[in-house]
């Protein structure tokens, strides 16, 4: 439709409309939510105001009166509101949430949260023209699930080993943080890591994780990192690396990284490691604190990186003072 620009503009905005219904009401439903998506305007609008007449919801969110009328008494058939009529003026009534419509609004708002983080970042563009500012939201919104990425942020979310389901989504989430910092630096090593994990880390000894919410048929995966032994070291001073640690950027600000860097470490500490290294680049900011916080050090690189892009050598001691693995 995009082809024939303005003559489209009410079909383009009904299908984006329709989409994004049919994805809420995907989330009220897996989050067991009885509510249906058409309702939230006017289940708001009472939430804010207590009590209102159908001729005052439909002025306040410039509806029609039989529009209106129509939805509140589907919403009244399913006990989310209460109708009480005037004593005084057996001709007017006022509507106001019941018991069911408190509670369902109470248990929606995390899940409006986590709503409004994604839609923002979907949203998070300028634009002078506002045909080219629609075509930009179409892709964003019609391009991947909104229900999966509220979902996502709502969790559980668990770190588990890889498996072959996980394969795919840890090339694809890797290389799109790639392409988003270093679309230039990309090297020929990280297309090979990323394409075979298991011939080029599980199979030299290292060990991949994912972090997941467990869906059906294949897991949603958010979250990665890795790690692989490295030579050189001996049996009483092994020695470490992590890598491919990457996050959605739909899941980020929930702690994922921080738990798949701790179930990482922990490994590394129950398997005896003397050192974890880990090598980064200072422009990545929200890195290198996760990094600090959690014990690594800045040091000279040991020998050249295999990567341009890696310009911070980082290393976390898992020695006690008296020689022995802190567990």
């Amino acid at each position: 439709m995009e082809q024939f620009g303005v003559l489209t503009l009410g079909s383009r905005l009904k299908r984006l409309s329709d989409h994004l219904f049919i994805q809420v009401q995907e989330i009220y439903s897996q989050c067991e939510i009885p509510i249906s998506a058409t309702y939230f305007p006017i289940l708001r609008l009472l939430q804010k105001t207590g009590s209102l007449s159908v001729m005052e919801i439909a002025d306040r969110l410039h509806l029609s009166h039989p529009a209106v009328s129509k939805q509140t008494t589907k919403m009244i058939k399913e006990s989310l509101l209460e109708k009480t009529v005037d004593e005084q003026d057996q001709r007017r009534s006022s509507l106001q949430l019941s018991k069911l419509g408190l509670s369902a609004m109470q248990r929606v708002e995390p899940v409006l949260q986590e709503m409004r983080i994604i839609l923002e970042k979907m949203t998070a563009f300028s634009s002078e023209n506002f045909m080219d500012a629609l075509s930009i939201l179409e892709s964003e919104v019609l391009s991947g699930s909104l229900a999966d990425k509220v979902l996502d942020r709502l969790g559980p979310i668990d770190i588990v080993l890889l498996e072959a389901q996980h394969e795919k989504a840890f090339c694809d989430l890797n290389m799109a943080w790639l392409e988003r910092y270093f679309p230039h630096q990309i090297a020929a090593k990280d297309r090979m890591i990323l394409s075979n994990p298991q011939q080029e880390i599980i199979q030299k000894g290292g060990v991949v994780w994912v972090a997941v919410r467990k869906t059906q048929p294949v897991d949603s995966v958010v979250g990665t990192i890795a790690f692989l032994p490295l030579e050189g070291g001996s049996s009483n001073y092994k020695r470490g690396e992590v890598f491919k640690l990457s996050v959605s950027e739909h899941a980020q600000g929930k702690g994922v990284a921080q738990d798949l860097l701790s179930t990482a470490i922990d490994f590394t500490q129950k398997q005896d490691f003397s050192v974890l290294s880990l090598e980064t680049a200072s422009c990545l900011d929200a890195a290198r604190h996760l990094y600090d916080k959690n014990g690594f050090v800045e040091k000279p690189f040991p020998s050249p990186s295999l990567y341009t892009r890696a310009d911070v050598y980082m290393e976390k001691s898992l020695l006690s003072n008296e020689g022995r693995v802190v567990l």
